[in-house]
């Protein structure tokens, strides 16, 4: 049994590169984004003016495969986390805390917080 510094390490370690990872998709995946949107914007402008030809069929059944392709790699990797342990779990809830921004409405704190803090009385003024 490992002890108890190993697995704060694995624990810490986890995190952290959880975390890097995390945010790291999130900022990609933002330009990634607005790269496609820009790319099918003047698609679906043509196709509304008719000079344009989608074929609906084709597009079902590349997402059809493109989903079922993910299905199947995703599962893979939750086994593959799950027996990864400690390194692995907290790993998983790093990258979740860095796709969600690592904001303070994270821990639920940031609600309370403004930039500008007004002091209120009863009569709503200063």
């Amino acid at each position: 049994m490992p002890d108890a510094a190993a697995l704060a390490l694995q624990a810490v370690g986890g995190f952290v590169l959880g975390g890097i990872i995390g945010y790291a998709i999130r900022k990609a995946a933002k330009w990634v984004l607005i790269a496609i949107g820009f790319f099918l914007l003047p698609v679906f402008g043509l196709w509304y003016l008719g000079l344009l030809s989608v074929n609906w069929d084709k597009l079902n059944e590349v997402v059809g495969r493109i989903v079922e392709w993910l299905g199947v790699n995703l599962s893979n990797m939750t086994s593959a986390i799950a027996s990864a342990g400690v390194f692995g779990i907290s790993g998983i809830v790093g990258f979740l805390f860095g796709l969600s921004g690592l904001k303070h409405s994270a821990l639920g704190v940031g609600a309370d917080y403004r930039f500008v803090r007004r002091r209120s009385d009863e009569r709503g003024d200063w």
